[in-house]
């Protein structure tokens, strides 16, 4: 079926950079994830139809406000990782969904975050939660459903600490040099970036073929919109000389050449840690995002300052009015940083004009 040809209660989204097609139902707003147009697509879609029938949301409830907010412009200009977000705390909300917007004080929230959601779903989903509140509760307010907001004052996020484990914790290097070395070509790649060039989920997993060129990594963040260009270390020049055959343009591909959605890259990822955890080659709480403290953290030791550190990692300061340049080109000395750091332990070998194989 081709692109043109439209569903009854489906709206179709195009993500801007990877090109892929989304099918989102109308009413509830929920992701298809069959292939559009075939018959898998259409028994999933009936599915969530007779769902969507049987679970009416109760009036005046937390449910229906939820309901409205996803058929509303807010929530079709989120991208769609932040929809799968959303989502997660949606589904996290679900026992309460048919209670009524009367009965949600700020207490309540403080109680339902530190004695059901932090117990059963951990520290980030809890605090999550919560936001995902606040957002719904402006949203009720401002259509007249709820008179005060609860969540109108800023809410105290529950800290990370040695017991609940630390968020996105820097790596160590033996670390780094473990996950890098066990990790299978098409999962190798997205880390590398992530490990070297300090990129985030939304970026390692979109950026094309033509961001790597003249011996680095030029990107616009997707969450501040600042232009950066690492200089490729050869722990990510021998991840991208090795990159699994595809003919997508998306630089970072599966095992079977496909780009990779963040529901794949993440069950991929996560059986991997688990895997090293279970060995005992890693500790708990490795996340890509904490791969960004690690190149903060080395490139602190390695004697950067603070507005170097940001410029590598594309953050933008309060304090600095900096012009960023389409080209966004760093500091000589914070490109030798980049390039010279050992990251794992044990200095990269492979050579930076590797990888311009694969945009000639």
């Amino acid at each position: 079926m081709t692109t043109s040809v439209k569903v009854k209660g489906v709206k179709r989204y195009r993500h801007p950079k990877t090109k892929r097609w989304y099918a989102y139902h109308r009413a509830s707003g929920t992701r298809l994830q069959a292939e559009f147009g075939t018959a898998e697509f259409f028994q999933e879609l009936a599915e969530i139809e007779r769902a969507t029938k049987i679970a009416a949301p109760t009036p005046g409830s937390l449910g229906l406000v939820i309901s409205e907010y996803m058929r509303s412009p807010d929530w079709t200009v989120l991208r769609p990782a932040t929809r799968i977000s959303y989502e997660k705390a949606f589904n996290a909300l679900a026992p309460i969904h048919d209670m009524p917007l009367a009965r949600i004080d700020r207490s309540f929230v403080f109680a339902l975050r530190d004695k059901k959601l932090l117990k059963r779903h951990g520290v980030w989903l809890a605090n999550y939660c919560v936001t995902v509140l606040s957002i719904l509760f402006r949203f009720a307010t401002d259509r007249g459903w709820m008179k005060l907001n609860p969540l109108a004052e800023r809410v105290k996020k529950i800290r990370q600490t040695r017991e609940n484990g630390a968020g996105n914790r820097p790596w160590s290097e033996a670390e780094c040099h473990a996950v890098i070395e066990r990790a299978p070509l098409h999962i190798r790649l997205p880390l590398a970036l992530a490990m070297c060039a300090g990129l985030r989920r939304a970026d390692f997993l979109t950026i094309t073929l033509a961001a790597v060129k003249d011996g680095a990594v030029t990107v616009r963040t997707s969450k501040r919109g600042v232009p950066v260009s690492i200089p490729i270390h050869p722990i990510l020049a021998d991840a991208i000389a090795h990159r699994p055959r595809s003919d997508s343009v998306v630089l970072c591909v599966g095992a079977r050449g496909e780009p990779w959605t963040a529901m794949g890259f993440n069950a991929s990822w996560g059986k991997l840690r688990r895997q090293l955890e279970q060995e005992g080659v890693i500790a708990r709480g490795l996340t890509c995002h904490g791969l960004r403290h690690t190149l903060g953290t080395r490139l602190r030791e390695a004697g950067a300052d603070d507005r170097t550190i940001a410029d590598i990692l594309g953050q933008r300061s309060t304090a600095m009015a900096r012009h960023y340049s389409e080209n966004a080109a760093l500091p000589d000395h914070a490109k030798a940083l980049v390039s010279g750091l050992d990251l794992t332990g044990r200095k990269g070998v492979a050579d930076v004009d590797k990888v311009s194989t694969l945009t000639d």
